[in-house]
C-alpha cells in the first residue's frame, strides 16, 4: 500500500504503521546512500592520490630513461664522429697514392711512346 492508495476518511492505525514503515524506509535508504557516497569519495580520493603518486613515479622514471638514452645517443654520435674523421684520412691517403699511380702510369707511358727518341739522343 502506498500513501496514494490510502484513503484520510478511513485512516487506521495499520495504514499508520505502513505509512510510518515506508517513510523509514526511505530514510534508512537516504542515509545509507548518502554514507555509500562519502564511502565512495573517499575511497575515489584515495584511488586518484594513488594514480597521482603512481604517474609521479612514472614520470621520474622516464626522465631517467630519456636522460640515459640521451648519454647513450650523444657516446654513439661522438664515436661515430671519430670514426667518420678516421675514415676520411683514410680516404685522403688513399686518393693521394692513387695519384702517384696516375702519375707513374703517365711517365711510364710517355716513356715508352717516346724510348726511341730518348734512345736516339743518347746515341
Amino acid at each position: 500500500m502506498t500513501n496514494s492508495n490510502i484513503d484520510p476518511n478511513n485512516f487506521t492505525q495499520k495504514d499508520l504503521m505502513i505509512h510510518l514503515l515506508d517513510a523509514s524506509l526511505h530514510t534508512v535508504t537516504r542515509e545509507e546512500l548518502k554514507e555509500n557516497n562519502q564511502n565512495l569519495e573517499t575511497n575515489l580520493k584515495k584511488d586518484i592520490s594513488i594514480l597521482d603518486i603512481k604517474i609521479e613515479n612514472l614520470n621520474t622514471k622516464i626522465d631517467k630513461v630519456e636522460t640515459n638514452l640521451n648519454t647513450k645517443i650523444d657516446k654513439i654520435e661522438t664515436n661515430l664522429n671519430t670514426k667518420i674523421d678516421k675514415l676520411e684520412t683514410k680516404i685522403d691517403k688513399i686518393d693521394a697514392k692513387f695519384d702517384k699511380i696516375q702519375y707513374l702510369i703517365i711517365a711510364t707511358i710517355v716513356t715508352v711512346l717516346l724510348k726511341d727518341y730518348i734512345i736516339s739522343l743518347i746515341t
